[in-house]
């Protein structure tokens, strides 16, 4: 690793699959990680006999410095990386912000979050890191990485400064990164993923590729990135690759791309469908809501996004719940 990552502080927010595998590659590589969680059970966990984490069929098990409230950190750190989820970021990162012991805060999460988190923390303080690989949280203290793919790297302005580098330098030990001068493109371009494949899954409890593989589900699939394509296409987004695909590609139902795309990320199980089948709030207002809200604004009519928000409301409530034959009917909902 470059010098300089070796002397850095890192805060992980949130230390479920994405943050705790972060942290838990991150010990050993910087100088301090500290992972701060309010779920007390985790928390004890990790700090003894440490977060296992599975990985590429291989288990591992690293001990971490654990919190459960901003209260009880001590020092400065170079970057917070927010891995907690959209609801919870003004609780999260309000007293962060007050406190002064971050230089940087970094994005981790999907959706369009981030002007909203740069209200809370501002502007000159706000990287984003996009996450391209998924995992699952299987309980306090265990989570499994279920995909591998690369984290991207950059700033919200286009910049790239000292700080993108060293960031970039720290999350090699995680895995692949990139630099990029276009975040924005690949906040929309990581959107459309989310918006298809995370909202299919969690409205049909299904994999990544078990929803690509359902004929329905596959029809859906293109259906909704190709309403997001035509907001960020809107919104003058330079659209950016993702998962070994062009946007483009899948815009124009391309099977040998979404194939490519379901090879690196097909055993992906999202956050959004663990969320409810742990019956929590889920982050659908930011991911097919985000669409939707920009689409209206542009007068692109979004149904496909639409009908996702009202199911996953309604599996939220309790008043259904995720299913394959989820997405037959949510094709002839929303379809011609």
């Amino acid at each position: 690793m470059e010098p300089g990552a070796a002397t850095s502080e890192v805060l992980v927010v949130g230390g479920g699959a994405i943050g705790g595998i972060t942290a838990a590659k991150l010990a050993g590589d910087v100088r301090r990680v500290v992972v701060l969680d309010t779920n007390e059970d985790h928390v004890a966990r990790l700090r003894e006999p440490g977060l296992t984490y599975e990985e590429a069929g291989a288990e591992h098990t690293v001990a971490l410095e654990a919190v459960g409230s901003a209260d009880e950190l001590d020092g400065e750190f170079d970057f917070a990386l927010i891995a907690v989820k959209s609801p919870f970021h003004r609780a999260a990162l309000e007293p962060l912000a007050a406190s002064g012991r971050i230089e940087s805060f970094v994005s981790l999460g999907n959706g369009l979050i981030q002007d909203r988190m740069a209200e809370l923390v501002g502007a000159d303080r706000l990287l984003s890191c996009i996450v391209e690989w998924g995992g699952t949280n299987l309980g306090p203290g265990h989570v499994v990485r279920d995909t591998i793919a690369p984290m991207v790297v950059g700033e919200l302005d286009g910049a790239e400064r000292e700080r993108t580098r060293l960031l970039a330098r720290c999350l090699e030990a995680v895995g692949d990164v990139r630099l990029t001068r276009n975040m924005r493109g690949q906040i929309w371009s990581k959107l459309l993923v989310n918006s298809s494949c995370t909202g299919l899954s969690a409205v049909s409890g299904l994999r990544y590729g078990g929803v690509a593989e359902h004929p329905d589900g596959r029809a859906a699939l293109y259906a909704i990135w190709a309403e997001g394509f035509a907001v960020a296409e809107a919104e003058r987004v330079e659209l950016d690759e993702v998962l070994d695909v062009e946007p483009r590609e899948l815009a124009d139902r391309d099977d040998e791309a979404l194939a490519r795309m379901m090879a690196i990320a097909g055993n992906t199980k999202p956050s959004m469908l663990q969320d409810l089948e742990q019956g929590r709030a889920t982050e659908v207002d930011v991911v097919n809501g985000g669409v939707a809200q920009r689409g209206r604004e542009h007068s692109i009519a979004t149904p496909f996004n639409d009908r996702v928000v009202e199911l996953v409301h309604a599996m939220e409530r309790g008043e259904r719940s995720p299913a394959p034959g989820e997405l037959t009917a949510l094709v002839a909902a929303a379809g011609p």
